[in-house]
């Protein structure tokens, strides 16, 4: 028997194949060749506190998500549905300008495909309910937001593949092969439906809930993102590493020029002060903590 080692080195997490061959020369002197092959994955570590926080965010955002729902006006709701000008805002934010910005940093900067491809996802990305919480931390329009978020999602299902299968097959596609993760999205639209439409059922038989969580609703949501940000950075400490400096100091370019550009664009089209706070934080923030669609 004959035991080999091989020592092999990530440069990032992923799936790759190793292809090898083993040569032996028997007693008479002849060769004879073995064709190998290996899939190696390298996939995060897993430890006991990387799934506690794992566990406990989904739980942490449902239950930010059902506050937000509990503070939305239904007549505010109705009279967007009836007049959306600043969710065609955001929407030419989200889905015309971004995408567009995040190409041209890939470009800028000559991202490899792999790279390039993951800032373009992300600029073509919905938002998802994180914005909400800062929208209330910002004193924002937390309707708008919470409309706009719903939207973006919906759009994400023909955007995302019009997208990716013009600019990004010219760009990327060519070299990397990569599905849309339709299912993913649809994850992402009822995590942003369901909590919102559980707090406003709740308001509805519960009116007096709606004073209580406005008192208690920012400090809370202080609270619950210095955790995320604490323990998530904690808990990905690792991926640090793999970052380069070209990339730590052009990937937060992405969402800072959305939140200018989102709340110029805003300021434009003449909108008061909380929707020009809510457009800005809607076009950039959901390219901040992406997200939903890759996890």
């Amino acid at each position: 028997m004959i035991v080999y080692n091989l020592k092999t080195y990530a440069n990032y997490m992923d799936r790759t194949y190793i292809d090898y061959f083993i040569e032996t020369i028997n007693m008479n002197n002849g060769i004879h060749h073995i064709n190998c092959s290996v899939v190696v994955m390298v996939s995060p570590p897993q430890r006991l506190y990387d799934r506690i926080f794992k566990m406990s965010v989904p739980f942490v955002v449902i239950f930010i998500s059902i506050q937000m729902g509990i503070l939305l006006d239904i007549a505010v709701l109705k009279e967007l549905t009836r007049r959306p000008i600043q969710v065609l805002i955001g929407f030419v934010c989200q889905y015309m300008l971004m995408p567009l910005i995040a190409f041209s940093i890939t470009k800028i900067f000559r991202y490899k495909p792999i790279y390039g491809l993951g800032l373009f996802v992300v600029g073509c990305c919905p938002g998802g309910s994180i914005s909400n919480q800062w929208t209330i931390i910002f004193d924002g329009d937390i309707n708008l937001s919470a409309f706009m978020s719903f939207a973006s999602s919906v759009a994400s299902f023909f955007m995302m593949p019009i997208w990716l299968y013009t600019l990004g097959q010219y760009a990327y596609l060519r070299e990397l092969k990569i599905r849309i993760p339709f299912f993913n999205l649809a994850q992402s639209l009822l995590r942003v439906i369901g909590p919102l439409l559980i707090g406003m059922i709740l308001v509805y038989f519960i009116p007096k809930l709606k004073l209580l969580v406005q008192r208690i609703v920012k400090p809370l949501l202080i609270f619950l993102i210095i955790y995320i940000l604490v323990f998530g950075s904690i808990s990905t400490f690792y991926l640090f590493r793999y970052l380069d400096l070209k990339t730590a100091l052009t990937a937060p370019l992405l969402p800072w020029i959305g939140f200018l550009l989102g709340g110029f664009f805003a300021a434009i089209c003449r909108q008061d002060r909380k929707r020009i706070v809510t457009i800005g934080i809607e076009t950039g923030k959901k390219h901040l903590l992406i997200n939903d669609c890759y996890n």
